[in-house]
């Protein structure tokens, strides 16, 4: 029968195994870590604060990053494709991850919708490391409706992962609604 100290070190060397284990999956099934956080309107813009943070020790490579600019109540595919149409792209959009290829080097807008690459993450930065990378976006309003709820969507694509994607939104404001801070129901 084993000794009590036997067992001790038998359950420590299982948990050192777990631990290795648990250790190399972080570091290489860590994704990337984004946010978006959009401010405005204000003079005709709003602005978008995209950050990108790498928590693990392994860089990242980014092949691809954008916003997408709809209606709140629009599906992203459904604003891609209107986008697709005025931009002259062709490929399938049938899922999020064909954004990969519906590639734009210069902003397109049109009518309550737009996309807007962000080549910081791909162009200026290669290989993120440990670190936190953030990009301020304008967004000129002048084509969005007033009093409509816009989604802006963080699409990024790194090198070899899925994509990730997460948003914020904003309203602009309509010739009623230029002072809320006395609103009363």
């Amino acid at each position: 029968m084993p000794t009590f100290l036997e067992v001790i070190k038998t359950l420590g060397g299982i948990a050192g195994i777990v631990a290795l284990v648990w250790r190399g999956w972080d570091e290489f099934g860590a994704h990337l870590r984004i946010s978006i956080k959009v401010d405005g309107p204000q003079n005709g813009w709003v602005t978008a604060l995209t950050t990108v943070d790498n928590k693990g020790n392994r860089p990242k490579d980014i092949s691809y990053a954008f916003l997408l600019i709809g209606p709140e109540s629009e599906s992203p595919l459904d604003t891609a494709r209107i986008l697709a149409k005025i931009g002259g792209y062709n490929g399938p959009l049938s899922s999020t991850n064909d954004f990969a290829d519906f590639f734009v080097e210069e902003g397109l807008f049109h009518v309550d919708r737009a996309m807007v690459p962000l080549t910081f993450y791909y162009s200026e930065n290669f290989d993120i490391a440990d670190e936190t990378l953030t990009y301020r976006m304008p967004i000129p309003i002048k084509n969005f409706t007033s009093a409509m709820p816009y989604s802006v969507r963080f699409f990024l694509f790194p090198v070899n992962r899925l994509h990730r994607s997460t948003q914020d939104c904003f309203v602009v404001a309509g010739p009623s609604q230029t002072n809320t801070d006395n609103w009363t129901e």
